[in-house]
């Protein structure tokens, strides 16, 4: 009987801690919606007038199973235009309007810089970068910290909200 009680409770530990694992930091590993395909490795290279505007790598893709979106790990994207690179562990690609969420960490680099956030949000209707919950800069000779970041079409970093800027 003692055996039963120790299985059993062993059992329950055992299934507590995968229900934590799964919902740590408020969110489940994949999506409340099942599952569709899976694709692992996959490269895209996004073309306009047969020029290359960025490359994606993805480690793994997860299509929700009416495939209008996919959540992403392991996601490295490089920008031609801006030649900008970005670096997250996670995000989720909305493929009905093109909307990307990367979260995480998420990292970049450009030529004399580089940058995190813990969310990075692509507006295609805007074509702008958007860090919403906190964003650090650093330069060769700058750290420049605020709470929201854009970057558009002029190719410049907007910082707002608690900006700080520490030069040396």
């Amino acid at each position: 009987m003692k055996k039963l009680g120790l299985l059993s409770l062993l059992a329950a530990a055992i299934l507590l801690i995968s229900v934590w694992y799964a919902t740590r930091n408020g969110k489940a590993p994949y999506s409340v919606q099942e599952v569709g395909s899976v694709m692992k490795g996959v490269e895209v290279v996004y073309y306009e007038e047969e020029r290359p505007q960025w490359r994606a790598e993805i480690g793994e893709a997860l299509f929700v199973q009416d495939e209008t979106g996919s959540e992403i790990r392991d996601v490295s994207i490089y920008y031609y235009r801006a030649d900008v690179s970005l670096r997250s562990d996670e995000g989720f690609y909305d493929i009905s309007d093109g909307r990307l969420r990367l979260d995480g960490t998420v990292e970049g680099r450009g030529e004399g810089f580089a940058f995190a956030s813990p969310e990075l949000l692509y507006l295609p209707s805007e074509d702008a970068l958007v860090a919403s919950k906190g964003l650090v800069i650093e330069g060769d000779r700058y750290v420049i910290t605020g709470r929201k970041g854009r970057i558009g079409n002029s190719q410049v970093m907007e910082v707002t909200g608690d900006v700080r800027a520490v030069f040396y």
